[in-house]
């Protein structure tokens, strides 16, 4: 069978759904095709961050809805424990520092927040689905490009095997990405940091603790060691212990170890195991985007740790950049060496961010082992039980054996979490924890990071973006340049068009199928192409302007994704 469309997105994550979503908004007829016969049915990624809750609006998901399908709107903490039951030896409060939630209220309308991915899926995949130029298939795999100039792709699927003629394909197809294999696309940096036995479990855990507002507990004795992230504190949790790998494996663990495990950390509460995986963090970013029409989105071209919960967000502003220029080629604005300059823009502008994305998540991965050192404990001895324990020697000795080694060997870790616990003792030690803690804060406040990066490459922005200042991780410098997101404002004086006292924000005058000029008055205004996407004039009050350190008579030019092109003045 032989089909064509425009579009082929090969995966059906949240990159590949948004992605569909926003090629509707462009009325680009696509098919998606998604391996999966449904959409997850386990947690994986969680953090939503601001930026990405601003793009969703914009492509006209209802936000309001998806705040809802946060189950853990409360979560603020982050403990370190020896164990679940226990009182926290260190705690990370996120709600603490007052002066970073009202920066983050005052630069945006949106905020942070936490949906599990399974849930995610389901709602973007509800929204793909209603528009009739989107072909969403389930249990359909790409299997290889049926043609050398990789403009046609076999798919087999429910439909049986089909040749699809595109003109373009998104790869969004995961970390393990098929269609970055079959153009030899390589990813730089370490591939194995750690490897860990995920256990996804239902479980009320009010019954264990009672701190309901805790996202992330790090449990640190040896029989229970390892990360409970909380999406749905009476309903769902996910344990994640880590492998020591090559002394252990997923084979290890089968259902009996699983649950011996999960007694020790649930303390015998009644749970079950909603799914098991193992999954491998890994620190890297493709060495190219595009390969002629082809482009790689999300985890297909990049993997970071989850320290920062940067992954998914970082796949979503590839798409939210790549489509209005997509767009533009499809529609016939721009041809030729324009067209191909605007593709290029992609990997010239997105690569950039997922490095320093990739590079600021392991940055964050490898400060944790401070707090581990600040309690006294060694982190290069981490696998020495696991090797100990799994060795020939010890694995042909008598059950009882074994145990008698396992606790002299977990004696002296046991010995120095107890004596932090201890309110007499441990108050020292507690103290170089909270220092430790405290310094961890990139990894838990990024709203430069989600808000500041800038475009400073490429067709799409002016030469000056090499000049606009950028932010630094927990600190967004609100900056209206050339490259930067567009600082929003809320807007209440007379916006003119019939608009006078209509209460806006700028962000609300944004259409991902155009540019934008933002100016106070109606002069001709003498601006750059546009790449023949229609462009709208949004008269805006001085003030405003002002506010935003630009004179009364400037515009600003911003393209469909939010990100300002240039600045001039009337």
């Amino acid at each position: 069978m032989h089909e064509q469309t425009q579009v082929l997105i090969v995966g059906g994550g949240p990159t590949g759904l948004l992605a569909s979503i926003l090629l509707s908004k462009y009325e680009i007829a696509h098919i998606l095709v998604e391996q999966r016969e449904t959409t997850l049915k386990a947690p994986a990624a969680h953090v939503v961050n601001t930026r990405t809750m601003e793009i969703y609006r914009q492509a006209g998901i209802d936000v309001d809805k998806l705040y809802r399908l946060n189950n853990h709107p409360n979560a603020r903490y982050v403990r370190w424990n020896s164990r679940l039951q226990n009182e926290s030896i260190g705690v990370f409060d996120a709600a603490e520092n007052r002066a970073t939630i009202m920066a983050q209220t005052h630069y945006s309308n949106e905020h942070t927040t936490n949906i599990s991915q399974h849930l995610l899926e389901a709602f973007l995949r509800e929204q793909a689905q209603k528009s009739e130029f989107a072909d969403i298939r389930y249990a359909t795999t790409w299997r290889e490009f049926a043609s050398s100039d990789q403009l046609v792709s076999t798919v087999q699927g429910e439909r049986g095997q089909s040749n699809i003629h595109h003109s373009f394909l998104l790869a969004a197809d995961g970390a393990g990405s098929p269609v970055a294999r079959a153009l030899d696309i390589k990813k730089v940096g370490p591939d194995a940091i750690a490897t860990f036995l995920n256990l996804t479990c239902e479980v009320d855990l009010s019954a264990e603790s009672s701190e309901s507002e805790t996202l992330l507990y790090w449990l640190l004795d040896p029989e229970v060691q390892g990360t409970v992230i909380v999406h749905d504190p009476q309903h769902l949790v996910v344990y994640m212990r880590p492998l020591a790998v090559p002394y252990e494996s997923i084979d290890d663990f089968d259902e009996a170890r699983c649950e011996s495990i999960l007694n020790r950390v649930f303390a015998q509460t009644p749970y079950k195991i909603r799914h098991k995986g193992v999954w491998k963090m890994t620190a890297q970013v493709a060495d190219k985007f595009r390969v002629g029409s082809v482009f790689g989105v999300g985890d297909s071209v990049h993997r970071f740790p989850p320290t920062g919960g940067l992954g998914l967000n970082t796949g979503v502003g590839d798409v939210h950049n790549l489509v209005w220029k997509l767009a533009a080629v499809i529609n016939n604005k721009v041809t030729g060496d324009q067209a191909e300059a605007l593709l290029d823009s992609y990997e010239i502008e997105r690569r950039p961010v997922a490095q320093r994305n990739c590079d600021v998540s392991k940055r964050n991965n490898d400060k944790m082992i401070e707090v581990i050192q600040a309690l006294g404990l060694d982190p290069t001895k981490a696998q020495m039980l696991p090797k100990i324990m799994n060795s020939a020697v010890v694995r042909i000795l008598p059950k009882s054996f074994q145990a008698g080694i396992y606790r002299v060997l977990v004696k002296p870790v046991k010995k120095i979490l107890s004596n932090a616990e201890n309110q007499e003792t441990g108050q020292a030690v507690r103290e170089r924890v909270a220092r430790a803690i405290a310094n961890q804060k990139e990894h838990f406040s990024s709203l430069g990071l989600d808000l500041g990066y800038v475009y400073r490459e490429g067709c799409a922005v002016d030469a000056l973006a090499e000049r606009t200042q950028g932010s630094e991780v927990s600190t967004y410098n609100e900056v209206v340049g050339s490259g930067a997101r567009l600082p929003d404002r809320q807007l209440t004086s007379d916006m003119g068009a019939g608009d006078t006292e209509t209460k806006k924000r700028l962000h609300e005058l944004l259409d991902y199928t155009r540019f934008t000029v933002f100016a106070s008055g109606s002069h001709s205004i003498e601006l750059p192409d546009t790449f023949g996407l229609r462009t709208q004039i949004a008269h805006i009050p001085a003030d405003t302007l002002t506010q935003l350190g630009l004179d009364p008579d400037a515009w600003v030019l911003v393209r469909p994704d939010g990100h300002v092109m240039a600045v001039g003045s009337q």
